[in-house]
């Protein structure tokens, strides 16, 4: 907290909430709606990490050491809206009751120490709907264009990324912001030097 013995704002002041707004910015420069920081997928279980997508590593304001950036590839525009009941519900203390209990053991049931998120991932149907068009063909090309892209071999980097970023169908972000990096203004020729970390700073879009 922050103040005077008359007001105190109970403000958290922290390298973690400078690295956890910047991470949040850079959904904005990747064009994706989930970014995860590499302490998050750090403590995942091996199956959960392996759902995650390095895209690009990176220091930015708050963190002494680079940092590597994951996204949860979900793809929330292939889902179908639900309309509205034709019909309007006069709720009443009891619905709303048992209502409140149903949602309270979904949460208990997700909590549970012996539930496992990587079968919510597998099995969930609007989760499998919203990774359907993410390939294991897409990842590996992906992969080999952030590989080249990390050790220097931007050319090459430039020719995969350039088939990721419509092999979806859709303009892939973190495809796209790879891209744009290498070229502007190093018109894909890494410099001399280039350790595979980039400076993301505050994170503003580009």
């Amino acid at each position: 907290a922050v103040g005077s013995e008359f007001k105190i704002d109970a403000s958290y002041l922290s390298p973690n909430v400078s690295i956890a707004e910047t991470v949040e910015r850079a959904t904005k420069i990747y064009g994706v709606s989930i970014l995860v920081a590499e302490s998050v997928v750090n403590i995942c279980s091996p199956a959960v990490a392996a759902k995650c997508r390095l895209i690009d590593r990176v220091i930015i304001t708050g963190s002494v050491t680079p940092m590597e950036l994951y996204v949860v590839d979900l793809d929330y525009m292939s889902l179908t809206v639900e309309p509205p009941p034709a019909m309007h519900i006069n709720w009443t203390s009891r619905q709303r009751f048992r209502v409140r209990q149903f949602l309270e053991a979904e949460k208990n049931m997700k909590w549970h120490e012996d539930a496992k998120m990587v079968s919510l991932f597998n099995e969930n149907p609007e989760i499998a709907a919203m990774r359907f068009r993410y390939t294991l063909e897409f990842i590996h090309v992906f992969n080999m264009g952030y590989q080249n892209y990390s050790q220097g071999e931007w050319q090459v980097a430039q020719r995969l990324l350039t088939r990721t970023r419509t092999m979806l169908g859709v303009v892939d972000g973190p495809s796209m912001a790879l891209l744009r990096f290498m070229e502007h203004p190093y018109q894909f020729e890494a410099p001399e030097s280039w350790h595979g970390v980039r400076e993301l700073g505050h994170a503003n879009s580009q």
